[in-house]
């Protein structure tokens, strides 16, 4: 599955969690490859143990996934879910 990383959609720096119930981490994105998503941790955070789940968000998306792999400060994300955050509100407000 490939995901929609043109410029137009995507902000450089993101928030990754660990899920079900993590902290927020500032994390810059590194690129694409596939749906493997390549982040940063900024300033010199701890990194997310290999197969935890995984939250990350940006301006326009969520994404979900499991981290593959940690070394240093790189990460390197299988993401399996994206939701558009503008159709996401669009259906809460339908729901709501």
């Amino acid at each position: 599955m490939e995901y929609d990383t043109s410029m137009s959609n995507r902000s450089l720096f993101m928030k990754l969690r660990s899920l079900p119930d993590g902290s927020f981490q500032d994390v810059e994105e590194a690129g694409w490859e596939g749906s493997f998503l390549h982040l940063t941790l900024l300033d010199g955070q701890p990194g997310v143990a290999p197969g935890v789940l995984a939250e990350i968000e940006n301006e326009s998306k969520v994404y979900l996934g499991e981290v593959q792999q940690c070394a240093g400060s790189a990460m390197k994300v299988l993401i399996e879910h994206s939701l558009d955050r503008a159709r996401l509100a669009s259906m809460q407000e339908t729901w709501g």
